[in-house]
């Protein structure tokens, strides 16, 4: 699946284009490198990337304006690294289109799974009526759960919650957009609603063994790893 695909890497470090050239190139991939904002909204045009990797710290523009302007012009997914660690910078960046982020230093392993599960978003986006990954099968027509073939039995907010989840599974859902679709725009400040609501879910996932599918990012959001 990944094989051939291109990666547009966005950094002003020549260290890191330099790892990312050689050890994306090793894993089968086409990279183009670029080393500013204006360099590298250039190359997203002409090089036509199937991910971009863009780094916050640029010399010629903010970061979270980079990631805005990619976002108008493509749905290509984003990766944005940072040497900040701020919750509210990641919340940002997320709310503004990035589907993942790394801190610096990281792992090159952990860059390149982060890769395949976003690779593997862009190329469901297309929505089936039926999602099954291991025990869990979700009938989004129905509005059904099973697990291991037996129904749970889940509330109408319960649902959409874990459909939102599945939908983007592997990234990172915000607090936000998670209130936003749920309960509407006014909502977006009322988190507590998604503390309730998400240890329910749990509870319910619990006697299946499942419970721990649904990652909690502290201060940012909801991930689903299955």
């Amino acid at each position: 699946m990944n094989k051939g695909a291109k990666i547009l890497v966005i950094d002003d470090e020549k260290s890191m284009r330099k790892l990312l050239d050689i050890s994306l190139t090793a894993e089968g991939y086409q990279v183009e490198l670029a080393k500013t904002a204006k360099e590298g909204l250039t190359q997203s045009a002409d090089f036509r990337p199937d991910i971009i990797i863009l780094d916050l710290g640029l010399p010629d523009l903010p970061g979270l304006e980079v990631m805005k302007k990619i976002r108008a012009r493509t749905a290509t997914p984003v990766i944005v690294l940072t040497v900040k660690d701020s919750d509210l910078d990641k919340v940002s960046l997320l709310d503004a289109g990035a589907d993942d982020y790394l801190t610096k230093p990281f792992n090159v392993s952990e860059l390149s799974a982060r890769i395949r599960v976003a690779l593997r978003h862009s190329l469901n986006l297309k929505e089936e009526p039926v999602y099954v990954s291991g025990p869990l099968k979700i009938d989004f027509n129905l509005r059904s759960v099973e697990i291991s073939g037996e129904p749970l039995k889940m509330t109408n907010t319960e649902f959409d919650l874990l459909k939102l989840l599945v939908r983007n599974a592997g990234k990172i859902v915000t607090q936000k957009q998670l209130l936003k679709e749920v309960w509407g725009p006014e909502s977006v400040e009322q988190s507590h609603y998604l503390r309730i609501y998400f240890s329910q879910l749990r509870k319910k996932l619990e006697k299946f063994g499942l419970s721990d599918i649904i990652v909690t990012e502290p201060g940012v959001g909801y991930r689903l790893v299955i």
